[in-house]
Parts: C-alpha cells; structure tokens; sequence
C-alpha cells in the first residue's frame, strides 16, 4: 500500500482529506507542524507529499535519485511559485483536479477519470431504432459502462438516457461505444459495452460532476465510520 504524507495545519482540510485519500487506498500519514513532516520524511518512504504552502520553506525534502512528488495546499498566507513544487492545488480543493494530481503522480498506470461503481436505471438507442433497457454499474466525466441484453460493436453510435438520483435530472447524452464485454464464466456471463461521451453539453457537465461528487463523498463517509458530512470550505462544490 502506497504512502502519503499529508501535513497542514488547517484541521478542517485534514479531516476531509485524509478519508477520501484513505477510500482510494492509501496509507495516509498526517501532521499538523512542520517538525512531524521531517520526521516522517526521515522515517518512511512515501509516494508523495502533500504540504500547505505555509509549512514548505520549513521542512528538508530527503535527496533521492528520483525526486518525492510534492502537491501543495494553498494557502492565503503564503503564495505559491510556480516553478517550485510538482503541483500545486486551491483551497476549496476540487476531487476531480486532486484524483487527476495523484494518478499522474503516484501510479504507475494512472486512470484518467474519477469512477463511481454504481447501479442505476437506464436505456439507449441506435439511430432508428426503440430504446432498450439498460444498468449502469459505472459512470465518470467521460463516459460510462452499460450491462446490456443486447450486443453491441466497438464504434457503435448511440443515445443513452440515465437518470441523476436524488437531483431529480435526467440526462440524455450521444456516445460511442469504446469497447465491448462478451458473456463467459470470469464475468459472471455478464454482456456489456464502455461508452465515452460526445456531446455533454456545459449544463449536462455542471449537474453529472455534481451527481459523481455527491456520490463519491456519500460512498467515502459510508465506507469509514466515524468519517460526518464533509466540510463544504474545504471542498469545491
């Protein structure tokens, strides 16, 4: 399990940090001074590092052949250069921008997009054809998985209709499909097919990046006890 060190003194932001870095599955170490970074720093081996901005000029990155990714939490009191650390992040924090941040930085085979597994209602259409009902079972910015009855090809065009639950929206969007799932024992027989989006629209974006945040976070506090709404000044939303 990959480590991250997670260090600002805003308890506010560590609180909501720590179980959504914690649900992606990483070991999360967090300090609240700069002298608990440099001990940690000193004592393990962490895939990154993520500072406030204001506790930066008083910790010693160790010397390593491959430098250890830095992601900075902004702080109003202590403006960022540019050139200096890896990457750096605004407060309110936006996931999105965060999960990308991590993947790029931490895995070595980074997912694009940020995923909900979930269920959910839904149909799609060929052109001239009816409507078929469909599942859901994932869904991300950029497109979405169907288990379908019916059997599609890679480079289908289609139109999928899916509902947003408890935003009361509904969402039809045209898509192509990028790959397809053939039944067999290792997927329980299940049939279905990957679609990428190609017509998301700027409101159709704004209401699913809503929906997937929601989700998300609802899916992180009911996976760790103990884990209360999320502060909602520490987070874009």
């Amino acid at each position: 399990m990959k480590c991250l060190i997670l260090a600002d003194d805003r308890l506010d932001l560590l609180a909501t940090l720590e179980p959504i870095l914690k649900h992606w599955g990483y070991r999360v170490l967090t300090a609240t001074e700069a002298e608990q970074v440099n001990v940690f720093l000193a004592g393990s081996s962490p895939a990154m590092l993520m500072i406030g901005s204001h506790f930066l000029s008083r910790i010693t990155l160790p010397q390593a052949k491959v430098p250890l990714p830095v992601l900075v939490l902004r702080h109003p009191d202590c403006p960022v250069e540019e050139s200096g650390p890896d990457a750096a992040l605004n407060v309110p924090i936006d996931i999105f921008e965060l999960f990308a941040i991590i993947q790029r930085r931490v895995e070595k085979h980074p997912r694009h997009n940020l995923r909900l597994r979930l269920q959910l209602p839904g149909m799609y259409r060929t052109r001239g054809e009816d409507y078929v009902l469909a599942e859901v079972l994932s869904l991300s910015m950029a497109g979405l998985f169907f288990r379908s009855p019916l059997k599609l090809a890679k480079g289908d065009r289609i139109s999928a209709v899916f509902p947003l639950l408890g935003h009361s929206k509904e969402l039809e969007v045209e898509g192509t499909v990028l790959y397809v799932i053939e039944p067999a024992p290792q997927n329980n027989y299940m049939q279905g097919f990957g679609l990428g989006f190609t017509s998301l629209n700027t409101e159709q974006a704004t209401f699913l990046e809503r929906f997937i945040e929601e989700s998300f976070l609802n899916e992180v506090a009911a996976c760790q006890p103990g884990v209360g709404d999320f502060s909602a000044t520490q987070l874009k939303r």
